[in-house]
Order: structure tokens, then C-alpha cells, then sequence
């Protein structure tokens, strides 16, 4: 992932390859992506999260599908060539994108919880889980954390989707000028990053109430390297 954003910043800096970086932007994203993932449900072995990961990946692109159709949820606003695969005219890997960077952003949102509550995010030790155990989430799940709405939960959901909007601050210019979508009349409304934290608190919610369990330091490789990424072409383009 660092190589991949690394070599990626680079090349989008250099006209003479520029084209074929946009013409790879799909595949890369979704390799990335998909690469991320599988290590993820590796590491934690939660069927629920690939429950959560379909449910999510669906919610996500209807509200880029009614978005873009609509102009009322982030504001006016078309997806361009860059991200060719797409439906309904949303690219199919925005919303794999939106899955990944609410994993990232509830990965930190636990720890900033637990640094500041003194709470710990391990999971027990021979701790394994299945389906039928799902009414059982309250008897042991990671650190302690019980399923259910609670402070805890719903705190750290918060967290996340104002980190994830946040986020955004830094991704729309270079998405804007590399023309993964334009905004009508040339402006970012300011409800564009409320509702990419309103959809971002709808997906990250259930990750924290049903203890879905989803942690990787991975996470954090993948959330330093994109920013990264979009932090330098906010300089350079």
C-alpha cells in the first residue's frame, strides 16, 4: 500500500504518465482494496463483518446513486471518466472505497476512545465466534466491549464519522482536479461534508454495536499512505 500511493503520487505528477495512471485508477483502487480486506477478515476470522461489508457497499452506493441523480443529499455534483466501471453514473468502487475508509476511521476512533476511557481493544485470547453465537455478543467480545447501543458505541461511531468527514477536506480538492467528480457551479457545499459524516455514522454504528470485529493495524498503513497521497497532490496540482 505505501509503494502503491507512494509510486501513485509520483506518477500523477508527471504529465508524461499522467494519462495511464488515470486509466489504471479502477483497477488499483480496487485491487487495493480488495487485497485490504481479505487480510482484514483473515486476521479476524467475523463472518458478521462480511455481512456488514455487503450491507454497507449497497447503502453506500444508493446514496451515491440518489446523490447524483438527485443533487439532494450531497449537493449538485457528476462523476467523471476517471473511474470508468460504473452504474446508475457512480463508480463501482466508491462505495468499496467508503467500506475501507470507515474500517480505517473506526480503527482510530477505538483508539482515541481507549486512550482517553482507558479502555482496551484486544480481543480475548481462544475467543472464536459464528453465527450462532450472535446472540451472545454481550457476553464477550473485544476489551470488553458488549454489544448494544451504549456511550461507548455510539461515541466511537461519532468519532469515526467526523474523522471520515475530515477526511474528505483533503480528498475533494485533488478529486476535483483529477476529475473523479465535479461539483455544479465549481464549489464544495458545505452539506457535502455534513452528509459524509451522516452516512459514515450510519455504516460505522453497526460495526460498534453488533462488536463486529474488524481490527488491523493495515488499517492505519492504509489511512497514513492515502492521506499522504492526497496531502502532496494538494500541493503540487
Amino acid at each position: 500500500m505505501v509503494f502503491a500511493f507512494a509510486s501513485g503520487t509520483l506518477a500523477h505528477t508527471l504529465p508524461a504518465v499522467l494519462p495511464i495512471t488515470r486509466y489504471t485508477t479502477d483497477g488499483l483502487l480496487l485491487v487495493l482494496n480488495g487485497l485490504l480486506l481479505y487480510a482484514i477478515y483473515r486476521r479476524n476470522r467475523d463472518r458478521w463483518l462480511l455481512v456488514w461489508l455487503v450491507v454497507a457497499y449497497c447503502f453506500t452506493f444508493a446514496a451515491e446513486a440518489v446523490g447524483v441523480a438527485t443533487g439532494a443529499l450531497f449537493g449538485e455534483y457528476a462523476y467523471g471518466a476517471t473511474m470508468r466501471w460504473q452504474w446508475l453514473g457512480v463508480p463501482f468502487v466508491i462505495a468499496l472505497n467508503w467500506c475501507v475508509l470507515t474500517l480505517g476511521c473506526n480503527e482510530v476512533a477505538l483508539r482515541v476512545w481507549s486512550g482517553v476511557g482507558g479502555f482496551t481493544t484486544e480481543r480475548p485470547a481462544g475467543y472464536t465466534e459464528g453465527f450462532t453465537e450472535f446472540s451472545q455478543r454481550g457476553v464477550a467480545l473485544e476489551g470488553g466491549h458488549r454489544g448494544g447501543m451504549t456511550w461507548r458505541s455510539f461515541g466511537v461511531a461519532v468519532v469515526a464519522s467526523v474523522l471520515i468527514a475530515l477526511y474528505d477536506v483533503a480528498i475533494e480538492p485533488v478529486a476535483v482536479k483529477l476529475d473523479y467528480w465535479q461539483w455544479g457551479g465549481g464549489t464544495i457545499p458545505f452539506r457535502n461534508y455534513v452528509m459524509w459524516a451522516v452516512v459514515a455514522l450510519a455504516i460505522s454504528l453497526p460495526l460498534q454495536v453488533l462488536g463486529i470485529r474488524f481490527r488491523s493495524p493495515l488499517l492505519l498503513v492504509y489511512l497514513g499512505a492515502q492521506l499522504f497521497f492526497f496531502g502532496v497532490l494538494n500541493l503540487v496540482l
